[in-house]
């Protein structure tokens, strides 16, 4: 079992260590050493451990998004959830799909689409609300209330009212509805230059006339709340500078004339296999694949050999790695689909059967070495809550058992996507997606590699111009670094505060300096507000105050749980007290059911941060405890 809730560092008297910038240089993940000075990457692991943000998190191809992920996921000690659009995806990601995830029906959504609201009108023949369309298990509401970091791998293929659709779950769900996403730090990896979400004509007809692009960025939520937008720099795929800027100039379609006339001088009109070991087409059409490798497979004279897979649990068929029955022979060209742990292999790696006995399987790579190749497993997981650890888990719901192969004269261009190739012959002619060029010729490794089954015409090299429009938004660098500057001040402020209320002097004094070096508060209202309550504090002591606050702390958490079951049993339909009643509580706390004013709400913040008791508030204000407990909770200062 994979435990998300883990954290690479130790945690030592309850305080985290964190991992230092300079531990990267020795971090090993999926046998890729990371590169500390990679500013991008650490840029965004920052922004991801300093501040709650939403995160766009791109590159082009070959930059380590797919590193940068299981980096993370090996790293981050929150709660964290990682899902993707396709059942493949999801499965190479170590997660669910955006579907299973937030039992969400296959469906297209519309704004103020009757199945989120949260009451029906009056005189509606159709009275279900967001309830009666989504119920979750007492677990999956634990998982979803203590979700901190969510991921969505591969978000380029995600549509933008599906997204819309997650960002009203978690408001509704976690009753954090004025915040984005429930107040969850999102984190979108993906390449919106790659593939796009996909899309039938009839479904656009329904979708457009309410957003302005089917992809993720156009959004209600990404329109309202604009993400802090990275994109990784360093190539790693390709070492020629020349191939890399042919490859810049059609990922944005603006090679010229003259540039795609260069390009096409790579086409070869009596490609042979035979002539070119190691080598893989990529088509745009799955028939062609098929077509290709059925064969290709027929021609060789060895005997088919079958290879069944080992199925156990729940593992759907449409998240299949490779075939069930896997049917080899001698001298088949096949292709690794997952990374050895020993190096041996990675995924994509082209080569050749040379043996086939006792269920051993034997591959030549392009430099005549042999490997032995073993199984593999892939498994299917489903997040679940752990009340004794309190923390999310992941659980494993079936296993999928093969050799880790496909027969690879030919792949899909859309399953080529993430792969690597020394060698690739594109067949290209007939490409129809924007993007679909670029994602193909960005698999191989250099131009030398690169040979073309047909003429890519100029009009085959497509962008998507609104793509170009959103890659503008680009967050800059000195806003990214303010960002981060940001976060780190208020984390380290925060553990002062932590610490003058624990009297702990060296760990006031420790924190403040490390506040200091990201920015000054000393000669702010806010500092001084807070220095002269804690100066006051330390020098005033109460013996018995440590018990009274414990013991108001303990009948705070109980009107909560109380005013938790009561939603839940009301579905948020409020109680109305007698107007007796009202009269009794107006008497103690003139206050009480009067309207906040923005400027009560800033006092409140102020009275908080300042370490006042919700009792002292109370007398401060003029209001009942459970109000200020509940604005507390509204404006997320108290959890």
């Amino acid at each position: 079992m994979i435990i998300y809730n883990q954290i690479f560092s130790n945690f030592i008297l309850g305080k985290i260590i964190s991992i230092k910038l300079q531990d990267i240089k020795t971090m090993i993940v999926d046998n890729i050493k990371l590169d500390e000075e990679n500013l991008e990457f650490n840029n965004a692991l920052d922004i991801i451990k300093h501040t709650k943000r939403t995160v766009y998190l791109t590159g082009k191809a070959g930059t380590g998004k797919t590193t940068f992920l299981k980096y993370l996921k090996t790293t981050t000690h929150k709660n964290m959830v990682i899902v993707a659009p396709t059942g493949v995806a999801a499965i190479n990601a170590g997660g669910q799909t955006i579907h299973s995830f937030f039992q969400i029906k296959p469906s297209l959504f519309v704004p103020d689409d009757k199945r989120l609201r949260k009451s029906a009108n009056m005189g509606d023949t159709d009275q279900s609300t967001i309830f009666d369309h989504f119920k979750y298990s007492e677990e999956k509401q634990k998982i979803i209330d203590a979700l901190e970091i969510l991921v969505i791998d591969e978000v380029s293929m995600v549509r933008c009212d599906l997204l819309d659709v997650i960002d009203k779950l978690l408001r509704v769900f976690r009753k954090k509805e004025v915040v984005p996403f429930g107040g969850v730090q999102v984190i979108l990896i993906g390449d919106t230059f790659q593939l796009p979400p996909i899309l039938k004509d009839e479904e656009k007809e329904i979708l457009m006339p309410h957003y302005e692009s089917e992809f993720f960025f156009s959004s209600k939520v990404i329109q309202k709340t604009q993400p802090v937008y990275i994109e990784l720099k360093k190539i790693y795929r390709q070492k020629d500078q020349r191939f890399v800027n042919l490859l810049n100039k059609i990922r944005n379609s603006n090679l010229t004339h003259d540039q795609v006339k260069s390009l096409n001088t790579k086409y070869d009109p009596n490609f042979d296999f035979e002539k070119h070991k190691n080598c893989i087409m990529l088509c745009t059409h799955n028939e062609k694949v098929r077509e290709i490798n059925n064969e290709k497979l027929s021609r060789l004279m060895a005997s088919t050999q079958n290879f069944e897979a080992d199925l156990d649990g729940e593992f759907p068929e449409r998240n299949f790695p490779t075939e069930k029955n896997l049917e080899l022979k001698i001298n088949a060209q096949v292709m690794f689909i997952k990374n050895d742990k020993d190096k041996k292999y990675h995924n994509g790696k082209i080569g050749k059967i040379v043996r086939i006995e006792d269920e051993k399987i034997i591959v030549e790579d392009e430099f005549k070495k042999q490997i032995e190749v073993e199984q593999q497993v892939w498994k299917n997981i489903k997040y679940k809550w752990n009340d004794e650890k309190d923390e999310i888990e992941s659980e494993d719901l079936g296993s999928f058992t093969q050799y880790p192969l496909k027969l690879a004269w030919a792949i899909t261009v859309h399953k080529s996507q993430g792969l690597t190739f020394d060698k690739i012959i594109a067949d290209l002619g007939k490409a129809f997606a924007a993007g679909q060029v670029y994602v193909a010729l960005s698999r191989c490794t250099s131009f030398e590699g690169l040979i073309l089954a047909s003429p890519i015409p100029h009009n085959a090299i497509k962008t998507d111009k609104r793509v170009v429009e959103f890659s503008k938004t680009e967050t800059s660098k000195a806003a990214i670094s303010k960002e981060i500057n940001e976060g780190k001040a208020n984390f380290y402020y925060k553990k002062a505060r932590q610490a003058a209320k624990r009297k702990d002097v060296k760990g006031v004094y420790d924190n403040f300096m490390n506040a200091l070096e990201y920015r000054n508060d000393m000669k702010t209202e806010k500092f001084k507000k807070q220095f002269l309550f804690w100066a006051k504090q330390w020098t005033s002591p109460k013996p018995n105050q440590e018990k009274k606050n414990l013991k108001e702390e303990q009948e705070e958490r109980k009107v909560v749980a109380k005013k938790k079951i009561n939603k839940k049993e009301n579905h948020n339909k409020p109680i109305s007290p007698k107007p007796q009643q009202i009269k009794k509580i107006k008497k103690t706390n003139e206050k009480t059911y009067k309207r906040w004013t923005i400027k009560e709400e800033q006092q409140l913040k102020d009275l908080f941060h300042l370490g006042h008791t919700i009792k002292e508030i109370t007398k401060i204000m003029g209001r009942d405890k459970d109000a200020i407990i509940s604005r507390l909770h509204k404006i997320e200062l108290k959890k």
